[in-house]
C-alpha cells in the first residue's frame, strides 16, 4: 500500500468501493461448485422449484452459475447498489436470464413471492443479534409461498480461526485499477471476526493513487446450538442441516453450516 498519500481515505459504507475489488478478492472461490451445492440441496429437498430468490447476492456469481443449468426462474438482490450494478454488468456480459434488484434482507420490498429462497456465503454472520436473525427469517418466509424453503448458511468460530492465517495481510488488484489490502482479526470472546479493507483506485498506468477508501466489516461467529432456539422462535422448522459442502449433518469440527428451513403450508 502506498502509505505517502496526503488525504485521508474515506470511510464508505459495505460493499461500495468492496464492489470494484469483490470478483479478484474472490477469484478462487468455486462458484459453479457452490451453485451445484445449492442445486444438490433444491433437488433434494423441493424437486419442483421453479421460482427462486436470492438474498445477498453480491455480484452475482452464484445467481449466474445456477440459472446456467436452464431450469431456474431467478431473481438475485443485494442491498448494496454498488454490487448489483457489477452483477448487472456481469450478466450482460454473459446472457442470462437472472434478475437482479437492489434489496436489504432485513426490509424486503419485493411484489411477488418464490418457491424457494437462499442466502448463502455467511451474510448472516453480518448480523449481530438474535432479533436481527429473526427479522431477517420472517422478511424471508414473507416472500415465500406456502411450504416455501429458506436456505442459508454461516460460518463457526472455527472458521475464523482458520481463515485469519490466510485473510490477513492478502492484497491485489483488480483489472480495473483498484488496489486492495485487508487486514484480519477474531476475537475469541466477542466471537466478532473483523475484516478491514484498504481501497485505492489507481491512475491507468498504476503510477498515481486518484482516490482512498476504507471499508470495515464485522461478522460475528455462530454455533449450531445458537441458531436453532431463533430459527424455533419463527414459523419456520428446520428440515435439515448439513456441514460444509456436503451432506453429513455438522460437528464440532463444522466451518460452515447450511441449514434448510421450511416456511408453513398454511398460516
Amino acid at each position: 500500500m502506498n502509505n505517502q498519500n496526503l488525504y485521508t481515505p474515506q470511510k464508505l459504507p459495505n460493499y461500495s468501493a468492496l464492489a470494484y475489488v469483490y470478483d479478484t478478492l474472490m477469484e478462487d472461490v468455486n462458484y459453479e461448485a457452490w451453485a451445484d451445492y445449492l442445486d444438490e440441496l433444491i433437488q433434494i429437498h423441493a424437486p419442483e422449484a421453479e421460482k427462486i430468490l436470492e438474498l445477498g447476492c453480491g455480484t452475482g456469481s452464484v445467481a449466474l452459475s445456477l440459472d446456467e443449468l436452464g431450469y431456474y426462474d431467478i431473481t438475485a438482490t443485494d442491498k448494496s447498489p454498488e454490487m448489483i450494478g457489477m452483477a448487472k454488468k456481469k450478466e450482460a456480459g454473459v446472457g442470462s436470464n437472472v434478475k437482479f434488484e437492489v434489496a436489504d434482507f432485513l426490509d424486503l420490498q419485493l411484489d411477488e413471492t418464490f418457491d424457494l429462497a437462499f442466502l448463502v456465503f455467511d451474510s448472516v454472520n453480518y448480523l449481530h443479534t438474535s432479533e436481527e436473525i429473526r427479522t431477517l427469517l420472517m422478511q424471508a418466509g414473507s416472500v415465500l409461498k406456502p411450504g416455501g424453503l429458506f436456505i442459508f448458511d454461516f460460518t463457526t468460530p472455527k472458521n475464523s480461526r482458520k481463515a485469519i492465517q490466510y485473510l490477513h495481510r492478502e492484497e491485489g488488484i483488480s483489472p480495473d485499477n483498484y488496489r486492495f489490502y485487508r487486514t484480519s482479526n477474531f476475537d475469541g470472546k466477542s466471537r466478532i471476526h473483523t475484516n478491514e479493507f484498504h481501497i485505492e483506485q489507481l491512475s491507468r498506468d498504476r503510477k498515481e493513487v486518484l482516490a482512498s477508501f476504507t471499508e470495515t466489516h464485522k461478522q460475528k461467529a455462530y454455533t449450531l446450538k445458537e441458531i436453532e432456539p431463533v430459527i424455533s422462535g419463527t414459523p419456520f422448522q428446520t428440515v435439515s442441516s448439513y456441514a460444509d459442502f456436503g451432506l453429513d449433518k455438522p460437528t464440532r469440527k463444522s466451518l460452515r453450516i447450511t441449514l434448510v428451513c421450511q416456511w408453513p403450508t398454511t398460516q
